[in-house]
């Protein structure tokens, strides 16, 4: 994301009033998305639960600002990965809820949906990175706390961070 905002920037000092909007509403997509990401964490980590307060407006956040950039570029294809990347993450954790007897989570399937819209953008590759991400580290998390004996099998782990964790890895090194 960062190569595109600098894209559009220089293709901005080159003269297209066009292209600096696009710059301005890509950075603006980040920073709400990183900032978020701070938030949710902080709280997941303390509180074990990610609130809607903060969650659902990510969706119209980082929702909107990539899809009028999409509008801009006439880029239909990108609009349906962000769409459908909400979609297929949020259904997939929804299943995963239910499949684990809700020891996922709802605010982890909530996220997942903004996630997709983030990561979507980019590819449908690039989702699979996230999520590959999270799933990884959390995991490994997990083990080293069972390990060292500071967690059991029975333990609640928060997964928002390790989510958030490798949505902005994708983001910053999409694939």
């Amino acid at each position: 994301m960062l190569s595109e905002i600098l894209f559009y920037l220089d293709a901005a000092g080159a003269g297209s009033a066009r292209a600096g909007w696009q710059a301005a509403l890509l950075t603006f997509s980040l920073i709400y998305f990183v900032l978020t990401a701070i938030v949710l964490w902080r709280i997941d980590l303390r509180e074990h639960r990610l609130p809607d307060k903060i969650v659902l407006p990510a969706y119209l956040g980082v929702g909107i600002p990539l899809w009028l950039v999409c509008w801009l570029n006439q880029d239909i294809v990108t609009m349906r990965h962000m769409a459908y990347g909400a979609v297929f993450a949020g259904g997939v954790y929804f299943l995963l809820r239910k499949l684990s007897r809700n020891a996922l989570g709802l605010g982890d399937v909530k996220l997942a949906g903004v996630i997709g819209l983030m990561t979507g953008y980019f590819s449908p590759l690039n989702l699979l990175w996230a999520n590959l991400l999270a799933f990884l580290l959390g995991g490994l998390a997990a083990l080293a706390l069972v390990v060292t004996r500071r967690a059991s099998a029975k333990t609640h782990i928060a997964f928002g961070p390790f989510m958030l964790l490798g949505a902005l890895v994708a983001v910053f090194f999409p694939v």
